[in-house]
């Protein structure tokens, strides 16, 4: 599957990662991830937790206790997620070597 039109997204004020994930979780599977994703992140739904990343799945992000969470794909053993310098796939452990904590969801 060619995602190279998802690699020129870049963050804007009213674009984060939680959009740029809902709009790859929806190219790539052709679910509307929105309303589940807002929900989860109010406390208001569930994702099953995964042992290990499968392609794909929604992964969870926190640099520290405090942080808000960062949210991302794992697609074809990456991470597909919008960081500060725009849209990255970047391999798994690199994001696993920077971040506090990283959990797999589907």
């Amino acid at each position: 599957m060619n995602i190279e039109h998802l690699l020129s997204r870049e963050r804007s004020k009213d674009y984060g990662c939680n959009e740029f994930a809902c709009e790859a979780w929806q190219y790539i599977t052709g679910e509307d991830l929105t309303q589940r994703l807002n929900d989860y992140l109010n406390g208001k739904g569930k994702f099953e937790r995964l042992n290990e990343p499968i392609s794909p799945c929604i992964t969870f992000f926190k640099w520290n206790n405090r942080s808000s969470t960062h949210v991302g794909l794992f697609f074809e053993n990456r991470i597909l997620h919008l960081g500060l310098r725009g849209a990255q796939l970047a391999p798994l452990q690199i994001l696993e070597s920077v971040f506090l904590s990283v959990e797999y969801f589907r």
